[in-house]
């Protein structure tokens, strides 16, 4: 019976040693050494965005502000210089996010630089991301709870697109009217 309760409390203990969720493992690290965090809750997002949108007058930003409005919690944590939270660390945390329902969109490996791009949907709609930047010196890790639709996120792609074509079009107008005109050259007047 003791060896069983020993095993039990061994797999307990290990099970406990990475964290499992976004939560934890923001909590586990943010009073580390060197280690910038901040929280910010959704009200205080939705309510900035709002504000925001009456002072802002170019199409890109609106739709970005609108997409923000969506934004129910975000968590952030950053180190300069110095990186506390070892490779290991991150790996294990992705490894059990991976088991708990998120997925990669992207993942970048580059000599000891690593970014890790996650997210988890639910009913057609974007719930979590989650942004890994480990590097030995810097390391980035930003949480965001939202209820973001991939229409939304379509809209906000299309209007960035719409505004590069519209900025092109403006480019190559100005360009062909500079090229036709004839260079000005001084006459020299008449000799009386």
């Amino acid at each position: 019976m003791r060896f069983l309760i020993a095993i039990l409390a061994l797999f307990t203990m290990s099970s406990c040693s990475s964290p499992k969720t976004t939560a934890q493992f923001y909590h586990t690290h943010k009073y580390k050494e060197g280690v910038t965090h901040f929280k910010m809750p959704g009200w205080l997002v939705w309510m900035g965005g709002g504000i925001a949108q009456g002072f802002v007058q170019d199409p890109e930003a609106k739709a970005g502000l609108r997409l923000a409005r969506k934004v129910k919690k975000l968590r952030f944590l950053a180190t300069e210089d110095y990186n506390p939270i070892t490779a290991a660390e991150v790996n294990d945390f992705v490894g059990n996010i991976r088991s708990n329902g998120f997925e990669d969109l992207l993942m970048v490996k580059e000599g000891s630089s690593t970014v890790h791009i996650l997210s988890r949907e639910k009913k057609e709609k974007l719930r979590n991301l989650v942004i890994l930047v480990n590097d030995e010196e810097e390391f980035v890790f930003m949480d965001m709870k939202s209820r973001i639709k991939y229409e939304d996120l379509s809209e906000l792609v299309n209007t960035i697109l719409k505004s590069e074509n519209m900025k092109k079009e403006q480019d190559e107008e100005e360009q062909p009217a500079e090229a036709n005109e004839e260079p000005v050259v001084a006459k020299k007047a008449p000799r009386a």
